[in-house]
Order: structure tokens, then C-alpha cells, then sequence
């Protein structure tokens, strides 16, 4: 699989991760976050986060296509961050977590490197 065809399905996966959260903040939360996820402050913390992903998801399906490479490479490498945060993060509370949390770990950490070698092979390219 290409480095753009990879940013695009991580991308879309992304989008639509975050219009999930947006819609539906408990269903998609509460096993991420626990009881959390009933709260007003919760659910608010979650669409906030949702509209994040929604947004960042677009935008690697939107510069996947980019004539210079690098373009898409910054923006696969600033990605990456945010799910290495989201992981380190949801791994440091994960006993206040919800039940699924080790799973949410699993997954932002391997987007994170995912998402460095998406850049890195975009690097590489131009």
C-alpha cells in the first residue's frame, strides 16, 4: 500500500471516529472512558475531541493528494502526536478508565506509528 493511500485510510478512519464521538458521545465514550461519558462534562469533553479527530481526518484525506509530499508528511507526523498523546494518556488513567481502555491504548499507539511511517515514507518520496 502507498504512504497516500495509507494516509487516506487512516484519514477516513479518523473522520469517522470523530463524527461518531460528535453523534454519539456516550455509545463511543463510555467504553473508552467509563461514567465518565454519562456527565455533561464528559460528553462535551468527548464531542470536543470528536470534532479534533473529524477535522484531522479530513484533513489527511484532503493533503493524502498533495503535489509535495512533505505537505502530507508534517500533517501524517502532527497526527501521530495526537494519538501518541491520546494513548499516553488514556494509558495513565486507565484504572479510572472504561472497560475497553487497554484497546483505545492499543489503538492510538499503533496509529502514532502508523502515522510515522506514513510520514517518514512521504519524506522519503520527495
Amino acid at each position: 500500500m502507498s504512504a497516500r493511500t495509507a494516509m487516506r485510510a487512516v484519514g477516513a478512519g479518523r473522520l469517522a471516529i470523530g463524527l461518531g464521538l460528535v453523534a454519539a458521545p456516550v455509545a463511543l465514550g463510555r467504553p473508552w472512558i467509563g461514567e465518565a461519558a454519562d456527565a455533561g462534562g464528559g460528553q462535551a469533553a468527548l464531542r470536543g475531541l470528536g470534532i479534533r479527530d473529524a477535522l484531522l481526518g479530513y484533513m489527511a484525506l484532503h493533503v493524502a493528494g498533495a503535489q509535495d509530499p512533505l505537505i502530507a508528511a508534517r500533517w501524517s507526523a502532527a497526527i501521530a502526536v495526537c494519538d501518541l498523546v491520546d494513548g499516553v494518556a488514556t494509558g495513565a488513567a486507565r484504572d479510572d478508565a472504561g472497560p475497553r481502555a487497554d484497546a483505545v491504548v492499543a489503538l492510538a499507539l499503533g496509529s502514532a506509528v502508523a502515522g510515522w511511517e506514513i510520514a517518514r515514507r512521504l519524506r522519503a518520496a520527495a
